[in-house]
């Protein structure tokens, strides 16, 4: 499906945005490895969330979703034969499904999407295999073979690549009656995910200790049954802001979710030092610009989900603006640096780019044409944002957007920015 997006004028909304798929990821997995009942509200209704609920049923655990709500009870029987589990295209619902079939004396295969099935995954593997966990997988990706029980207690990981991998392996971790010790090895990415999956963790009752290099987890019961509101998604709630940065005008954020530990919530204060105003009042974040936006160099390590937004931000900056410490955005479900220099280079803008590095001059002279999106939700939903200042430009498989966030473009329409489906 194509879309052409339509320019828009200045910009004055409020917006209410759906819950975070980065906690409901974690969540959904706590919820079913729970020894009690588990309710979680403004649960996303996505692709990667609901093929996350589909997969973890198929390993018998119990969770059933209604409207915005998934409830969870304790899984009553073990899986009694091979089964094989589709990931789609979420690499967070690999690791993590990975990690957690490690726990069955049954063969478990896990598969993914073409796309999914060339993404790393060796590390991951690697600590498992330390853990007694055989696995049969073809050069480090999936499809994968994982036939446990876990038999060892303590193994080393590498989070060079991706953080998944540790919280794929402390998220299963209560539930080995054992106590369990993950060593980091190599400089991990990311950390702001580890520490969420941690903190996830604690609120529904698991004692994670940091020591150094290590993390352990004592043996004890697994976790305990809560209900819970899932907040907004900051990386959803950057569009926006970006949307409001762009065209001039406010954009209201109801709800916003300030004591998130995600990096990508501090996005407002990059768009603030490029010349945006930046205001909570109660609750709701608000983000205008009257003025010029102004270029800056930033350590984008700990938001790597909002690079591509802050470029779009960057092809109406004045000077050249820096995203700096991305090397891992290489193994995301495109590779974001190179693709999205490409496809901002067939629009016009000048960039420049490195294996750790994305740099945007503004002031080209952009002009509407067909982009593609390389099956990532992110590349679509942050060229849509060049689309509503510069006319004509059309997002091909703009629908890959259902990976995160399906109704994306309705609430472009409802902040003003209409597109037309080709």
């Amino acid at each position: 499906m194509k879309r052409r997006i339509e320019p828009t004028n200045q910009i004055d909304a409020s917006l209410t945005l759906p819950g975070s798929k980065y906690l409901a990821n974690r969540l959904v997995v706590i919820a079913a490895l729970a020894e009690n009942d588990v309710r979680l509200s403004n649960v996303v209704d996505n692709d990667d969330i609901n093929a996350a609920i589909d997969g973890l049923s198929r390993l018998k655990y119990h969770l059933e979703r209604s409207g915005d709500s998934v409830m969870s009870q304790p899984r009553s029987h073990a899986l009694n034969r091979p089964t094989e589990v589709f990931t789609a295209h979420s690499g967070t619902f690999s690791r993590f499904v990975t990690a957690v079939a490690a726990l069955e004396s049954h063969l478990v295969r896990v598969v993914g999407s073409e796309k999914m099935n060339s993404r790393p995954m060796a590390e991951l593997f690697d600590a498992l295999e330390q853990l007694g966990v055989a696995i049969d997988s073809p050069n480090g990706q999936l499809p994968a073979n994982i036939t446990g029980p876990v038999t060892n207690y303590h193994c080393k990981v590498d989070g060079s690549k991706s953080s998944q991998y540790i919280s794929a392996l402390l998220l299963m971790a209560p539930r080995l009656n054992h106590e369990f010790v993950l060593e980091l090895v190599g400089e991990e990415v990311s950390t702001q995910y580890i520490d969420m999956t941690v903190d996830l963790m604690r609120q529904f009752g698991i004692r994670v200790n940091k020591e150094g290099r290590q993390y352990r987890i004592e043996k004890q019961s697994s976790y305990q049954g809560k209900s819970l509101i899932i907040p907004p998604d900051p990386v959803s709630s950057s569009y926006f802001m970006a949307a409001a940065a762009i065209n001039g005008g406010r954009i209201a954020l109801e709800t916003f979710d300030f004591d998130s530990l995600q990096g990508e919530a501090q996005f407002c204060k990059v768009l603030e030092a490029m010349g945006c105003l930046i205001e909570r009042k109660g609750e709701s974040l608000s983000v205008s610009r009257l003025g010029s936006l102004i270029a800056v160099d930033y350590d984008m390590g700990e938001m790597p989900d909002v690079v591509q937004t802050m470029a779009a931000v960057a092809c109406f900056a004045e000077g050249t603006t820096i995203m700096r410490n991305i090397a891992h955005l290489a193994y995301k479900e495109s590779d974001r640096i190179v693709d999205t220099a490409t496809e901002l280079q067939k629009l016009g803008a000048n960039v420049e780019f490195g294996s750790d590095y994305l740099a945007v001059t503004g002031g080209a002279q952009l002009s509407g044409t067909d982009v593609d999106t390389y099956d990532d939700h992110r590349m679509a939903m942050s060229l849509a944002l060049v689309g509503s200042r510069i006319p004509n430009v059309i997002i091909n498989d703009a629908n890959v957007v259902s990976k995160s966030f399906p109704n994306y473009f309705d609430k472009l329409a409802e902040i003003g920015i209409d597109s037309t489906i080709l």
